[in-house]
C-alpha cells in the first residue's frame, strides 16, 4: 500500500483547540487554506452540506518548484485533522509486471474509502504526478494504462459515488504542463494551487521556525539573513540552518572546555550561505565572484546611470511605486572588447543583492532543434521565481541577430537565431507583468542586433562603454596593483599616461606581465620596479586602434540620435 500513516493530536471538528499546521509550516497561506477546506470542511460542515445538497470537491493539484514545501503542507494538514494518509509515488506505481501498478492504485483507493467509512478524514497524496501520469502516447502503453486507471478511480461509478464516503486526492508536481490533460479538469483535480518561492517576509518566518531550538548570538539578525537569501526555497533555508549549526559545532570543538558555549554567530551564517546555494539558480545561473563598484576603475557617470537603472528599482521599489515610475526593463551595454561590460553587469547584480542568471550565445546554440529556446524560457521562468533577479546576456548580437527578411532564410524556415530572437521578444514583453527583473546585455556589435529589441519596453537604455581615459586607467592600475608590492620608483599616473588605447583587460595584463618580468629577472625579488613596468609596456600593444575606437564612438552617437537621452 506504500507509506500509510495517520495524523495525531488533531480533530477537524474543533480546530481552534488543537495543533495547527502553522506551527510546522511558514508561508504558503493560500495553499494551506485550500488544503484545510478540502480535508476538514466536509467533516466540520457535514450537516450543512447535506441540507444544502452541497458536493465537496475531491481533488487538488499543488504545483511549484522543488523544495517549496508541497509535501510538508500535506503532512501538516494530515496531522492537524488527524486524517488517514495514503502516499503514492512513482516507485510504488511503476512495477516490473503488467497490472501491478493499476492494482496498487485500486488498493490505495479501497483503503482510503474504508478509513473514511469509519468517520475519519482520508487523504490520498500522489507525489510527482507528472512521472506517474504523463501525457499519453501510443509508444508508452504502460503509462497510458496507469493514467486510465487513475481517471477511472477518480471518476468512480456515478451511482456509487452517492453512497461512498468522502475522500480527498491531492497531487504534487513541479512540471504541471507534463501531466496528462485529462486529469486537469473539474471532477478530477478541481483546482490547482501554485506553491511559490517564499518572499522575504516568508523566508524570515521559515528561519524563525527552523531556529527556534538553536542558540543565536545577539548579533545575528534573521531579518538581514532572510533579505540576503534571495531565491532560497524552504528546503534551502532548512539546509542553511543545519549547515550553520554544523559550522558552529566544529568551531566550538576547537575551543577549550570553559569556552564551549554552542552559539551560532554571524560568521557561521555567512560561511553557511557560501556553501548552501539557492535551488532556483542551479542549472541556469552562474556563481559569480563578489564584484563591487569600487572594483571597476573610471566610468563614474556610467556606473551612476547603471546603478540608478538596475539597483534603485530593486532596492527602492516602494519609492518607484509611490511615484508611479516604471522601472527600466532592459539595459544594453556596448563598446569595444575588454572595457568591463561583463564586470559592470556583475557589480550591478552584487550591489542590488539580486539573483544573477548569465547566458551566452554559445550556450543557446544547440544541435537539437528547440533546445536553445527552451533554455531561454527556463531562464526567464526561474528569474521570475527568484526575483529580484538580473538576467545577463553576453554576446547579445549572437542571441538576437538582425532578421534576414519576412520569410526568414532563403529556404523559408526560421534560423536558430531568428527563433531565439522571437522567444526573447516574447519573454521580455512578458516582463511587463513581473516585478524585480531586469535584463542586461553586452555586445561588441550593436548594429548586428535586431531593431525590435532596441525600443522602449525592451532595452529601454543603451549605454556606450568607451575605453578608459587617463584617470580611468590610473584607477584600474591602482585596483590591479593593490596586492602587489611596488617599488618606490613606480608612478602609476605616468604609466596611465603612456597606455593610451589600453582597455581594462589590457591594463590587467600589463600588471601581470610586469610581475612576471620581475620574477624573470630575479626569482627572489621583493618588489616590482618601474623598469619592469616599462619592459611590460614595450612588449605589449593595445587591443584597440584609434580607427576602431572612432568607429565605436560614431555608432554610439548615431544610436543616441534615435533614442531618448540617458
Amino acid at each position: 500500500m506504500g507509506t500509510v500513516s495517520e495524523g495525531g493530536g488533531g480533530n477537524c471538528s474543533n480546530p481552534a483547540e488543537v495543533w495547527r499546521a502553522e506551527e510546522a509550516i511558514a508561508g504558503n497561506r493560500k495553499a494551506l487554506e485550500a488544503l484545510r477546506e478540502l480535508v476538514a470542511y466536509p467533516f466540520i460542515y457535514a450537516r450543512e452540506s447535506r441540507l444544502l445538497g452541497l458536493k465537496w470537491p475531491r481533488g487538488l493539484l499543488l504545483h511549484g518548484p522543488p523544495g517549496t514545501g508541497k509535501t510538508s503542507l500535506v503532512q501538516a494538514i494530515v496531522r492537524e485533522c488527524n486524517a488517514h494518509l495514503t502516499m503514492i509515488n512513482p516507485y510504488s506505481v511503476h512495477k516490473a509486471h503488467v497490472g501491478e501498478g493499476e492494482k496498487f492504485l485500486r488498493d490505495a483507493f479501497s483503503e482510503a474509502y474504508s478509513q473514511a467509512a469509519l468517520g475519519k478524514p482520508a487523504l490520498i497524496f500522489i507525489d510527482e504526478l507528472d512521472s506517474i501520469c504523463p501525457r499519453r502516447n501510443s509508444r508508452r502503453e504502460n503509462e497510458s494504462r496507469i493514467v486510465g486507471q487513475l481517471l477511472t478511480l477518480m471518476d468512480g461509478n456515478r451511482k456509487s459515488l452517492k453512497t461512498l464516503p468522502h475522500i480527498v486526492v491531492v497531487a504534487s508536481t513541479n512540471r504541471v504542463d507534463a501531466i496528462d490533460p485529462a486529469l486537469r479538469r473539474p471532477g478530477r483535480f478541481d483546482s490547482e494551487i501554485e506553491v511559490t518561492v517564499p518572499t522575504v517576509e516568508e523566508r524570515l518566518q521559515i528561519l524563525k521556525l527552523y531556529t527556534k531550538n538553536l542558540h543565536l548570538d545577539e548579533n545575528v539578525d534573521l531579518q538581514i539573513i532572510a533579505a540576503s537569501c534571495n531565491g532560497y526555497v524552504g528546503a534551502d533555508l532548512q539546509a542553511l540552518c543545519r549547515e550553520a549549526a554544523k559550522l558552529a559545532y566544529h568551531r566550538m570543538s576547537n575551543l577549550s572546555e570553559g569556552d564551549k558555549v554552542l552559539k551560532l554567530l554571524a560568521e557561521d551564517w555567512e560561511s553557511a550561505r557560501s556553501l548552501v546555494r539557492p535551488s532556483m539558480t542551479r542549472g541556469v545561473a552562474n556563481e559569480i565572484s563578489i564584484v563591487s563598484w569600487d572594483d571597476i576603475g573610471g566610468l563614474k557617470d556610467l556606473k551612476k546611470k547603471l546603478q540608478q537603472a538596475v539597483e534603485w528599482p530593486i532596492k527602492h521599489s516602494a519609492a518607484f511605486a509611490r511615484l508611479g515610475i516604471s522601472p527600466v526593463r532592459g539595459v544594453l551595454l556596448h563598446g569595444p572588447p575588454g572595457c568591463s561590460k561583463t564586470t559592470l553587469a556583475k557589480a550591478a547584480a552584487h550591489a542590488a543583492q539580486a539573483s544573477f542568471f548569465s547566458l551566452s550565445g554559445a550556450e543557446l546554440y544547440s544541435k537539437y532543434v528547440g533546445e536553445g529556446e527552451a533554455l531561454l524560457r527556463r531562464t526567464f521562468q526561474k528569474a521570475r521565481l527568484a526575483s529580484p533577479s538580473i538576467i545577463f546576456f553576453d554576446e547579445a548580437d549572437a542571441i538576437a541577430p538582425k532578421r534576414t527578411g519576412p520569410g526568414g532564410n532563403s529556404g523559408g524556415n526560421a534560423t536558430v537565431g531568428e527563433r531565439l530572437l522571437s522567444t526573447m521578444l516574447t519573454e521580455m514583453d512578458g516582463l511587463e507583468l513581473a516585478t524585480g527583473i531586469i535584463v542586461l546585455a553586452a555586445t561588441n556589435r550593436p548594429n548586428a542586433i535586431d531593431a525590435a529589441l532596441l525600443r522602449p519596453g525592451r532595452f529601454d537604455m543603451v549605454l556606450y562603454i568607451p575605453p578608459p581615459d587617463v584617470e580611468g586607467r590610473y584607477e584600474i592600475l591602482r585596483i590591479h596593483t593593490r596586492k602587489m608590492k611596488l617599488g618606490e620608483d613606480v608612478d602609476l599616473w605616468k604609466i596611465a599616461e603612456c597606455t593610451e588605447l589600453f582597455t581594462g583587460a589590457d591594463l590587467e595584463g600589463l600588471c601581470r606581465e610586469a610581475g612576471m618580468a620581475a620574477l624573470r629577472e630575479d626569482l627572489s625579488a621583493n618588489s616590482i620596479r618601474n623598469t619592469h613596468f616599462q619592459a611590460a609596456r614595450n612588449s605589449l600593444n593595445p587591443s584597440l586602434t584609434k580607427a576602431v575606437v572612432d568607429e565605436y564612438a560614431n555608432a554610439a552617437i548615431n544610436d543616441s540620435s534615435t533614442r531618448r537621452k540617458h
